[in-house]
């Protein structure tokens, strides 16, 4: 751990640097700043080769004198905007540059502030502005110097390259910042894809789970409802008929309930434990469908036409579902009869249960949620429901389910 504390002391200081940019910015300007009036004020006021030997090539200052202290103190003063207004820090340190060299008469004496401002102008702006920045500079400096050494001297090259690096090291830092911010969108891109991801299935979940417990309640429910419907109103007329249908609301509350904990024992399960299941339902089982229901007072007349074939699990649990629906619809707003027809094709099964609706009374009411069930079901299976009312004040549902389900 001990070897890790310079490493998170390190981790913390570039943390708050980052965060306080004006701070760092403001030190910068007087670490320029310092750097910019050091020679002259350490060597005598003598730049050039012959520089601390006493014989100057460049006579520049003798001593600090005002108007430099000056220009120096607006150009290091700009570095602290140099991150919000780049161009402008460019610009005041170019003039800076410009009157510091008419004014001493050294082009070297403001080439710390010119280069950091380039650096900044690459690092900050576009590529085109960068090149511009970096040949209007050069071009001034190479004037500047050519005035006295000639454009091909070791100075004037060197002034030149300078410039050209401290702006390509600004492009570079740009390029990689640009590079990461890429990098962390893509990572946010991808954790928000992978987040609606997971919130959709869970709501697919969600919607599965809702669409199967209607499915298994709904038709239970609704024998138990009419049936005990029936035993009130014959309880003391007719008591044989009244027991028997008691007898079928007991069995539908007994079979719902078995259902239910099935389900729920799902719900609770982990995905490593197996729970004991009763295969899915399927056509093979509608001839119990038609006996349980006609038994709750619904009297279906059914008819099959093709070669039945078997379908694949889904299709099948939907083509029971779906007719399991159609038939609990019936009982609970029909007049008491229905007609179910299952056409089985080449290439699908056609379902069609068509009763009359009934017409005296107040109808039951009805939340919806069967049929948009029963589209849900089909369209996971790449099929086609048709239902709504059907000529003689009927109500006929139709359904057609692909062999070769998607």
């Amino acid at each position: 751990m001990a070897r890790l504390e310079p490493v998170v002391r390190f981790a913390s200081l570039w943390r708050w640097l980052t965060r306080h940019p004006l701070l760092v910015d403001a030190a910068l300007a007087v670490v320029v700043f310092v750097a910019a009036i050091w020679d002259p004020l350490f060597d005598g006021g003598h730049r050039g080769p012959d520089r601390g030997r006493g014989g100057p090539a460049y006579q520049t200052i003798a001593t600090l004198d005002v108007p430099t202290v000056l220009l120096l103190v607006v150009g290091a003063g700009a570095l602290v905007f140099r991150r919000t207004r780049p161009l402008l820090v460019w610009a005041v340190g170019l003039a800076v540059a410009v009157a510091l060299i008419a004014h001493t008469g050294d082009p070297a004496s403001p080439v710390v502030l010119s280069l950091l401002t380039l650096y900044t102008i690459g690092a900050h702006t576009s590529l085109g502005t960068t090149v511009l920045a970096t040949l209007t500079t050069a071009a001034v400096y190479t004037v500047s110097v050519a005035a006295a050494e000639g454009f091909l001297s070791d100075r004037n090259l060197t002034l030149v390259a300078t410039t050209g690096a401290a702006a390509a090291v600004g492009v570079a830092v740009r390029a990689q910042r640009s590079a990461v911010a890429a990098a962390e969108a893509r990572a946010r891109q991808a954790e928000a894809t992978r987040e609606e991801e997971a919130e959709r299935r869970v709501t697919d979940e969600r919607l599965r789970i809702a669409r199967e417990l209607h499915d298994v309640v709904a038709h239970h429910i609704s024998v138990v409802n009419v049936q005990a419907g029936v035993a009130r109103h014959l309880l003391d007329t007719r008591p044989d008929q009244a027991k028997e249908a008691l007898g079928l609301v007991r069995e539908a509350s007994r079979t719902v309930l078995a259902e239910m904990s099935t389900v729920l024992g799902l719900l609770r399960t982990g995905e490593d434990e197996q729970v004991p299941t009763a295969p899915a339902p399927g056509l093979d089982q509608l001839d119990a469908l038609v006996e349980s229901t006609s038994r709750a007072g619904l009297d279906i007349t059914r008819r099959t036409t093709g070669d039945p074939r078997p379908l694949a699990q889904l299709a099948d649990l939907a083509a029971y579902r779906i007719v399991q629906e159609s038939l609990t619809n019936a009982l609970k707003h029909g007049d008491g009869t229905a007609d179910l027809l299952v056409d089985h094709r080449p290439d699908a099964v056609v379902l069609e249960v068509r009763n009359p609706l009934r017409t005296d009374g107040e109808p039951t009411p009805g939340t919806g949620h069967g049929l948009v069930g029963m589209r849900e079901r089909i369209a996971s299976v790449g099929g086609r429901l048709d239902a709504g009312p059907g000529p003689g004040g009927s109500f006929i549902v139709r359904a057609e389910i692909p062999r070769n389900t998607p």
